[in-house]
């Protein structure tokens, strides 16, 4: 997964792309379990984009998006709405159920 900062993230929302970004931290062990878990999903997603955004480096975007703990992973539409969110860390299938990825 691509670590993209605010601006980058910015330019992808909207741009006709669905988005899934893992809002996490370095120092976050749950965060180190999420990771893999959308590696997964990314491999089954091809339409879709998988992003991770760094909490620290970018805290005025998470305030703006309201990411309150980490990890916080979102789906964005195409057209740059939130479509779900999941905080917390989960196995693959729970994140694509609760990201609202199957359908």
């Amino acid at each position: 997964m691509t670590i993209v900062d605010e601006v980058q993230l910015k330019e992808r929302l909207g741009a006709g792309k669905a988005i899934v970004a893992d809002f996490y931290a370095d120092w976050c062990a749950p965060c180190r379990v999420v990771g893999p878990e959308l590696d997964k999903l990314s491999r089954s997603y091809g339409d879709v984009e998988f992003v991770k955004v760094d909490v620290d480096a970018n805290p005025a975007l998470a305030q703006e998006l309201g990411v309150m703990g980490v990890p916080t992973v979102v789906h964005f539409s195409g057209a740059g709405e939130e479509v779900a969110r999941s905080t917390g860390a989960a196995p693959a299938a729970a994140l694509e159920f609760r990201l609202k990825l199957s359908g």
